[in-house]
């Protein structure tokens, strides 16, 4: 092999330095660097899931957050509904009340009205029998009987009574 100019005992050695530089570069270098790579793919691996688990918990957040929005929204309208009825109840009771006491001021006033009425044609008819008994006594220029006077003067008015719609 010489005659190639290949030194056998050069070669044999820089073989061995190989083999040597190959396997502290396994060892040191290779190895670790499948171990960091390893563990990195993992933090990635565990880093996706985080970000699934939490898109999932954002996700279930979000329905959530709907479900209440409308629950309350439902709410709201079934508060609205019930206010509207009370009120359109509380009203109607009001005005019921007021319809109520109208009339009970109108049935008050037509029988003062009614009363004021007898006692106004009672005050009529007692002067009337006044002024009658008064010119009796001046046509005549003398009394007759009070009780018969009084008489003819109630039968007139009675007849007078009788004789209004």
């Amino acid at each position: 092999m010489e005659n190639l100019g290949i030194n056998l005992g050069l070669l044999v050695s820089q073989i061995v330095n190989f083999t040597l530089l190959l396997v502290l570069l396994y060892l040191l270098l290779y190895k670790p660097m499948l171990k960091m790579l390893a563990q990195r793919k993992e933090r990635i691996a565990r880093s996706m899931a985080d970000v699934d688990a939490a898109r999932e918990s954002a996700a279930k957040a979000q329905q959530e957050y709907d479900r209440k929005i409308a629950e309350a929204q439902r709410k709201a309208q079934e508060i609205i509904a019930q206010a509207a009825q009370t009120s359109d109840k509380v009203g109607g009771e009001i005005k019921a009340e007021a319809q109520r006491e109208a009339e009970a001021i109108r049935l008050k006033a037509h029988e003062e009205a009614e009363q004021e009425r007898v006692h106004i044609l009672a005050e009529v008819q007692s002067q009337i029998a006044a002024l009658s008994m008064a010119a009796t006594e001046r046509v005549l220029g003398q009394g007759i009987d009070a009780n018969t006077q009084r008489r003819l003067i109630d039968s007139f008015l009675a007849e007078l009574g009788e004789a209004k719609p």
